[in-house]
């Protein structure tokens, strides 16, 4: 989390190079869950399917809860270190999370991605299992349309990929800011993830 996000190191970097574990590969082979789209979806993300943060973000980071990413944005608080309500993702970290069951595509934006304090980049990628594959859907994209001082978003529609329906949304830290650096919550800030063709009756509670 910064104040402005500039392009400040190429996408190709590896997480290596900042003393984190190797990452996984983030798109396995998989065929789809066979009742993933059984069920009706909720409005906002209900399970975390996985998470990674780079060791030398979790080294530093105050906010390293993946179980704040469910439910309805509640980000809060003041900085830098009583802020309250997400996660910050570190280096290249990501989350994935669970809606449920199966959105699909309609005429324009599907998920909304909230985040908090600042408006650094995501990256979003969608499945129909929790294993992949995942395809991506936006690239790195700036999300800090204000709500108040503290929570933002932003929109993605799910076909700009070519995805027709989705329940896993994978989101990954697109600032790429080289840790350990200078903040206690590095990289992009995920406060919640809610289905926009879903009523927020709908939500779990939190």
């Amino acid at each position: 989390m910064r104040p402005c996000t500039w392009l400040r190191l190429a996408p190709l970097l590896g997480v290596v190079a900042c003393g984190g574990a190797t990452d996984p590969d983030p798109n396995p082979s998989s065929t789809p869950t066979p009742d993933a789209c059984t069920s009706s979806p909720s409005a906002f993300a209900t399970k975390v399917t996985d998470w990674w943060v780079p060791a030398c973000s979790l080294t530093q980071n105050t906010y390293n809860d993946p179980q704040e990413a469910i439910g309805p944005p509640n980000a809060g608080g003041f900085g830098p270190l009583n802020y309250t309500g997400f996660i910050s993702l570190g280096f290249g970290g990501r989350v994935t999370l669970d809606l449920g069951g199966c959105i699909s595509d309609r005429p324009g934006p599907d998920l909304r991605l909230y985040q908090a304090v600042g408006s650094e980049p995501f990256s979003v990628y969608v499945s129909l299992s929790p294993a992949g594959p995942f395809t991506l859907v936006e690239t790195r994209k700036a999300c800090g349309e204000r709500i108040d001082r503290v929570k933002g978003y932003c929109d993605v529609d799910i076909a700009s990929g070519g995805a027709g329906q989705a329940r896993y949304v994978r989101v990954e830290d697109g600032e790429l800011w080289p840790c350990p650096g200078d903040t206690v919550s590095e990289g992009a800030d995920l406060d919640a993830v809610q289905a926009l063709s879903v009523p927020t009756s709908a939500a779990p509670a939190r």
